[in-house]
Formats: structure tokens, sequence, C-alpha cells
């Protein structure tokens, strides 16, 4: 008499249950890095237009274009709506004026995500 060897139903659920769990771990994990590849691009483009503030404020000191001190651009890159405030302080020309210059981009409809850059504006000699 020959023994037959079978999968018992239970092991059969057991098996599907952790190989659910693999797929669902998987899955969380690849929108995590999804939301993080996003969120690091909207981190370089408010990079890139804080770095394009900088130089538009230089060109305006170097030319010695009057300029308000602070201010808000709404500017739309790429499909994504950003916000970039600036506010020029201690523009005596006797020292350095310090510029900070905020980026901000809504995250969701309850929040936004922002970024903040400052650094000293040197007068023309």
């Amino acid at each position: 008499m020959k023994k037959h060897k079978a999968i018992s139903l239970i092991e059969v659920l057991v098996t599907v249950a952790i190989l659910s769990g693999g797929i669902v771990f998987v899955f969380r994990a690849f929108m995590t890095s999804l939301s993080a590849a996003n969120l690091s691009e909207n981190i370089m483009l408010a990079s890139f237009l804080a770095e394009d503030k900088l130089w538009q404020v230089e060109q305006m000191q170097k030319e010695k274009i009057p300029q308000d001190n602070s201010g808000v651009d709404a500017i739309t890159l790429q499909n994504r709506e950003f916000n970039v405030r600036y506010e020029i302080s201690n523009t005596a020309t006797e020292g350095p004026g310090k510029l900070d210059i905020t980026v901000s981009w809504p995250k969701d409809k309850r929040g936004s995500h922002s970024v903040n850059f400052s650094t000293y504006l040197f007068p023309e000699r």
C-alpha cells in the first residue's frame, strides 16, 4: 500500500497568508520610495527657484535698480505650484545684507512643504 502525501487546507491558507503579507510589504515599500522621490524632486526644484531669486536680487544690486525688501512670487514649474517668498534685511551700504528665501508648495489639502535658504549680500565696492 502506498502512502499519499497531500497538502492540507491549513498549510495552503498559511502559505497564502505569508505570500499576501510579503506582497503588501513590497507594495508599501514601493509607494514610500515613490513618495520620497517626489519630495526629493520638489526640494530640487525649490532650490533651483531659490538660486534664481538670489541671482535676480544680486543683478538688481549690481545694476543699482531699486527693489522691494520683501515679496512673494507664485511660480508654476513642471505643473507644480511654488511660492517664493524673499526678504532682504540690513541693506545698509557699509555691511552685508541678509537674504532669506522660503520656497513652499502644497503637500495635500491639509498642509504644505517649505524649504528655507539664507545668504548674505555684500555691497559692490
